[in-house]
């Protein structure tokens, strides 16, 4: 009887970690029923680890967190024990953009800090400051760019219903490289 695998990623069903994991559980259909379990955060799922033993992390290498202020090498080396890379892959995100909306009611800028270079290039090209604030994925970094009328987002197109005052202010195409961990063991963050 074939077992159940579990892939533990950032979700909603928006992101490009849910995305990824649906390409991988795609191409592992010979080892059994896949179920994705999508997280509010990265974050999220290490604080739970115990209880995800024997299930698989879907991790990409350009994971960074203001939260916990560690990127993936930092987790990677960090729990050698509890997490044993088992596989990876390419999968590029979805097209990414930089937005500006030009009748801002604030002036900040909300992005994944992953992507906190990508904007910090552009602020330097164009000489200009924001107010940057940090979300757990790029699609809660648009909904709360939408939500508090900001003058910034970096996001993905896909994701972007466009209003009269926004205006693309660069694109970005970008491969991803994936990593896929067991997870043997407890809690990374208590």
């Amino acid at each position: 009887m074939e077992r159940l695998i579990k892939i533990h990623t950032l979700g909603p069903k928006e992101t490009d970690s849910c995305s990824a994991a649906y390409y991988f559980s795609q191409q592992r259909t010979g080892d059994g029923d896949i179920s994705i379990i999508l997280h509010d955060s990265f974050e999220t799922i290490f604080r739970h680890l115990a209880e995800y033993c024997d299930d698989l992390l879907l991790l990409p290498v350009a994971f960074k967190s203001k939260k916990i202020h560690s990127d993936w090498a930092d987790i990677h080396y960090r729990f050698l024990t509890e997490l044993k890379l088992i596989d990876g892959f390419i999968y590029p995100l979805s097209d990414l953009a930089l937005i500006e909306n030009q009748e801002y009611s604030i002036n900040q800028t909300f992005i994944h800090p992953a992507t906190e270079s990508l904007l910090n290039a552009y602020l330097n090209e164009k000489k200009q400051t924001t107010i940057v604030r940090f979300s757990s994925s790029k699609y809660s970094a648009y909904r709360d760019y939408r939500l508090k009328n900001a003058r910034y987002v970096i996001t993905n197109l896909k994701n972007v219903q466009f209003r009269k005052t926004e205006v693309i202010q660069k694109k970005y195409q970008v491969n991803m490289l994936w990593s896929v961990y067991k997870i043997q063991a407890k809690e990374l963050i208590k």
